[in-house]
């Protein structure tokens, strides 16, 4: 096993400016290890519920993704109910739905349990120290949000720690650090443990930082914004599923980064993961030859 992908499956019900819909299939979980398979054949520990839909299980298959550490379960699908407005900068939550994520153990297949990379998407932090007591990884990447950091703060610190490849939005890693500023919050990270640290900034591209200095990384333009649900999850995903194939420094990093906007830039194009799931390898390729020309 080369990756490793902890994360959640959904079904969503969401509005946008620009379009709506009910039982979408979301979740970080799906967007970060159909992003990854691009690179590699990632390993999706998570569970579905009894309403999920076969057919997009039959589609991650397809794109190579293994679902061994996906039971169906007897309960209903993780479910989140929320809306954008305006430019979609923040979204707002209706309704979220969780109980199936207490009724998983979030056991990982022996097997899988010393793969090169560990990606812990965006969950409660209990369940990503669940999974880091059972896998040694060569290396860790973790995303999260600011309801764990309001309400989890230890245990996501504990996590934080363990962690090698940390993802973060800018209000994030604000609210974490208590910082004035991104540059100041990008070192206060990495003194929390991390050997690598990408502060995503939406249109604005992402900054990584690490022990050597920072680097840019632009966003691709996309064609049309839709729905910017997911966008962040394809951003680590595809990043950490290229390092899955390589060596995680610095340089190969930077051109992870590159893949994931590119990929990015696709989800956002269409309602949940329509357009990712559509998306071919030319078009994603062809989206990464663009960006070295911004």
């Amino acid at each position: 096993m080369k990756l490793l992908v902890g994360g959640i499956l959904a079904l969503d019900d969401l509005k946008t400016p620009h379009a709506s819909g009910e039982a979408i299939v979301g979740g970080a979980g799906i967007y970060s290890s159909v992003a990854a398979s691009f690179f590699t054949q990632p390993g999706l520990v998570g569970p579905a519920g009894i309403d999920f839909p076969p057919h997009t299980l039959a589609a991650l298959r397809e794109r190579g993704v293994a679902l061994d550490g996906v039971p169906r379960l007897a309960e209903r699908s993780f479910h989140w109910s929320g809306e954008y407005r305006g430019d979609m900068a923040q979204a707002i939550t209706h309704q979220t739905r969780v109980e199936i994520l207490e009724a998983f153990n979030w056991n990982v297949p022996a097997e899988w349990r010393q793969p090169t990379g560990l990606l812990l998407c965006n969950n409660d932090p209990s369940i990503q120290l669940r999974l880091l007591e059972q896998v040694q990884a060569g290396w860790v990447a973790t995303d999260s949000m600011n309801l764990w950091i309001e309400i989890q703060r230890d245990a996501l610190e504990k996590v934080v720690a363990q962690t090698d490849l940390l993802f973060l939005n800018d209000a994030e890693a604000l609210a974490f650090t208590g910082t004035a500023s991104l540059d100041a919050a990008g070192a206060a990270l990495l003194a929390a443990g991390p050997r690598f640290v990408v502060i995503k900034r939406g249109a604005k591209g992402a900054t990584l930082f690490h022990a050597d200095g920072n680097a840019r990384i632009p966003a691709h333009p996309a064609r049309q914004f839709i729905d910017p649900t997911g966008a962040g999850d394809t951003f680590a995903g595809a990043a950490c599923g290229w390092l899955a194939e390589r060596n995680l420094d610095g340089d190969n990093l930077v051109e992870a980064l590159h893949h994931g906007a590119a990929l990015a830039s696709a989800t956002v194009e269409g309602l949940g993961t329509s357009a990712l799931l559509a998306l071919s390898a030319e078009e994603a390729a062809r989206r990464r030859a663009a960006l070295g020309k911004l």
